[in-house]
C-alpha cells in the first residue's frame, strides 16, 4: 500500500491483541512505528518483532490514563520523530457486567482508560497533526461504540463515547486535511476478556468467565483481520470501519432503521436467555 510507505505512525496499546496486529500491519505497510503499552515485556516483544521486519521502530511505556504519561510520551516522541502521520489511538480495557454489578471505581477505571485517554492524546497530538498539514487518525471504538450491547453498561459508555468523539472530529479537522476513522471490532480473539473485569454469572452464581474466554478463542475473528480492515479503511478514509460485518453488522443495521425494534429484540434476547446461550453460558 503506497499510502502509508515511509510514514511514521503511533500505536497505543500495541502489546497484544489489535495494537499488536495494527503495528505489525503498518510495519508491513512501509510505516516506521512507535508503539505504547503499560506492561515493558510487551512493548518489548512488539519492538523486536518489528525490528525483525527491518522497519525503525521504538517502544514506550505509557498508562494511558494518566494525562502525565501521555505529555511525557508526546515530548518524547516529537523529540525523536518530528511528526505523526497516522495515529493509531488504540490503548483500551474492557468491563462485562450489568449497571447494578457495577462499581463506581470500576466506573472511573474504565472511562479513566478508554475515554479520558482517548482524549489525553488527542489533545497533545492532534493540533500538530494540523500544523504540519495533515495526517490520519484511528480510534478504536467497538461495536458496542455503535449499539448498546447488555451485560456491558460501563464498557458501552465509554466506547458510544470515543465514537462520538470520532464523528465530531472528522467533521471539524476535514478543512486541515486530518482524516479520522472509526474502528469498531466485533468480537475479537484478544487478551481484553483475560486482562479485563468480569461480573457476569451462570443460573448457579458461577462466574461465566471460562465460558466466555473459550467464546472468545473459538469463535472470535483473529486480530489480523481487524488490522487488514483498518488499513483498507485508512486508504479509503471510511468513517467506520466495522469489522467482522457478521457479528454485530446486522443489529447495528436493525438499529439505524429501528430503534425501537432493535431495543424489542435485545429484551426478548436477554429475558429468555438467548444472549447467553449464544456464548454458552447456562443462564
Amino acid at each position: 500500500m503506497d499510502f502509508f510507505k515511509g510514514k511514521t505512525a503511533i500505536v497505543t496499546g500495541a502489546g497484544s491483541g489489535i495494537g499488536r496486529a495494527l503495528a505489525l500491519a503498518l510495519a508491513d505497510a512501509g510505516c516506521r512505528l512507535a508503539v505504547t503499552d503499560i506492561r515493558p515485556e510487551r512493548v518489548d516483544a512488539v519492538v523486536e518483532e518489528l525490528t525483525r521486519k527491518g522497519v525503525e521502530a521504538a517502544g514506550y511505556l505509557v498508562d494511558h490514563s494518566r494525562l502525565e504519561d501521555v505529555q511525557e510520551f508526546a515530548k518524547k516522541f516529537f523529540e525523536r520523530w518530528g511528526r505523526v502521520d497516522i495515529l493509531c489511538q488504540n490503548a483500551g480495557v474492557g468491563i462485562g457486567a450489568r449497571f447494578l454489578e457495577t462499581s463506581l471505581e470500576e466506573w472511573k477505571w474504565v472511562i479513566d482508560i478508554n475515554l479520558w485517554g482517548t482524549i489525553y492524546m488527542l489533545v497533545e497530538f492532534v493540533p500538530r497533526m494540523v500544523e504540519q498539514g495533515g495526517g490520519s487518525i484511528l480510534l478504536t471504538s467497538s461495536d458496542a461504540g455503535l449499539v448498546a450491547l447488555p451485560f456491558s453498561t460501563a464498557y458501552n459508555a465509554t466506547k458510544f463515547g470515543v465514537t462520538a468523539i470520532g464523528e465530531t472530529m472528522r467533521q471539524e479537522l476535514a478543512e486541515h486535511d486530518v482524516r479520522v476513522s472509526l474502528l469498531c471490532p466485533g468480537d475479537i480473539n484478544t487478551r481484553v476478556l483475560k486482562d479485563g473485569k468480569l461480573h457476569i454469572y451462570d443460573r448457579t452464581g458461577r462466574s461465566a468467565r471460562p465460558e466466555l474466554e473459550k467464546y472468545y478463542e473459538e469463535k472470535g475473528a483473529d486480530p489480523s483481520v481487524v488490522a487488514e480492515a483498518a488499513l483498507k479503511g485508512l486508504q479509503r478514509d471510511k468513517a467506520i470501519i466495522l469489522v467482522p460485518w457478521v457479528h454485530h453488522g446486522p443489529l447495528y443495521l436493525l438499529h439505524r432503521i429501528s430503534p425501537q425494534a432493535y431495543h424489542a429484540v435485545m429484551g426478548f434476547a436477554l429475558q429468555h436467555g438467548i444472549a447467553h446461550k449464544m456464548m454458552n453460558i447456562r443462564r
